[in-house]
This record gives C-alpha cells, structure tokens and sequence, in this order.
C-alpha cells in the first residue's frame, strides 16, 4: 500500500507493510521511502519525519551531488579513486587495442576505438582489478584467520560492500577498491570472520578485533566516506 506526502521541499513516500517499526530510506536518486506498519497515523508519521528532518535533507542533498557526479562527462584529466589515491584519466584512442589499460604514475590511462565506450571501460577495469586485488587480500587474510571461502563473486551491490552465505560464497562490492587499502583490508576481515560467526555478535566482533585492533575506526571511515566511491 502506497500513498505520497510533501515535507518542505522533499516529497516523500509511504509504503504500509506488516512489520513493527518505522523505516526512512532515501535511495540513490533522492527519493525518501518511509516504510511504516498498519495502522500507524499520517500525523505520527509526520512526527517522526519532523525529528529526522536534518537527516533527510542531508541526505537527499547528498545523494543528488552523487547523481550529479554520475552523469558528469568523463574525459582527460577526470580524477578517479584507486586505492585511496585519484589517478588521472588519459583517454587514448587506437584503431587497434593491443592493451586495455595501464595504472602508473598517477594515471589510469585507457585505449579505446571510441569515446562512447569510456564509462564502460572504466567500469570493466574496475572489476578486474578489484577482482584481482580482493583474491590476493583474501587469500592473505584466510591464512591468518585460519579459513576459506567456498567461492568468491565480485558485484555491484548498490547497500553492501561484502556479503557472506551459508554456503561460505563471499560477495565483494567492486567499488570498494576506490578505498584506501586498509578498507578494503576491513570488508575482507569482516567477510571472512562470518564464515567463524554468522551473526554480528559479541563473539563475532571479538573475532575481528583479534585481527584488526583498529576495526572500528575503519568502519567509521567507510560510513563517513562509502557514498564518495562511485565511479
């Protein structure tokens, strides 16, 4: 069951479903969700919106710089994160490709046959990189933890930066290579100590923090700064 309100100068929409808490949401394009059990009032809903009103304009406003950001045109001397680092972007167009892409000195250089294919290849690098570079943390990391996963997927998940399965599969979110490496070094940890703990329990924590004292100033750094890793 649906139905749309205005607050101020954000339109926000009510989805009533049989749960027993009030859920806001505000999705990549800005959109705020608010999803709310049967029978709860539009004045109390108005309330709690009311309270949460700083919150949601912050983050409407951010995810439209995001979707600004997205639909920027790409093109030589665009800056994009690697690492923790923003290389460079050099465009390169060949007739023909005997290489796709160098990352050196500060720069990602690219070689294409057209300038329509650039997002594409630069989402395709990333993958491959990130698949690459989160098999070699993985591998390092299981060695230490003392287990190994099943399979490993690389997506693009657009709420998670890893996931764990019952059947010991670990999904990574490519993006997550835009991180600086000990980021990138916390989602393995956390991934894998799932594999030790299928919850988020004390145990669990205690498990990660063996491993990374730190984990918790990592984690604050990939709340504070995640929606920045977009390509």
């Amino acid at each position: 069951m649906k139905d749309q309100r205005s607050f101020l100068t954000v339109n926000y929409k009510v989805i009533r479903k049989n749960r027993k808490t009030i859920g806001i949401k505000v999705t990549d394009e800005g959109e705020v969700i608010v999803t709310s059990p049967f029978g709860i009032s539009d004045k109390i809903i108005q309330n709690i919106i009311k309270g949460k009103e700083e919150w949601i304009l912050g983050k409407v406003k951010l995810m439209q710089e995001n979707e600004i950001l997205r639909n920027k045109e790409i093109k030589n001397g665009s800056k994009f994160r690697f690492l923790g680092r923003k290389l460079e972007l050099e465009i390169i167009e060949v007739e023909n490709i005997e290489e796709d892409f160098q990352i050196n000195n500060g720069k990602i250089r690219i070689f294409v046959s057209s300038r329509g294919i650039v997002r594409d290849k630069i989402d395709e690098i990333y993958r491959i990189e990130a698949k690459k570079i989160l098999c070699e943390r993985t591998n390092i990391y299981s060695k230490i933890i003392g287990v190994k996963p099943n399979k490993i997927f690389i997506k693009n998940q657009k709420t998670l930066w890893g996931s764990c399965s019952s059947r010991k599969n670990i999904n990574y979110n490519y993006r997550i290579i835009m991180a600086p490496i000990e980021i990138v070094d916390y989602i393995v940890v956390h991934e894998l100590c799932h594999l030790i703990h299928m919850n988020h329990s004390k145990n669990y924590w205690n498990t990660v923090g063996a491993i990374l004292p730190d984990y918790k100033e990592r984690r604050n750094w990939l709340k504070s700064n995640g929606h920045t890793l977009k390509i």
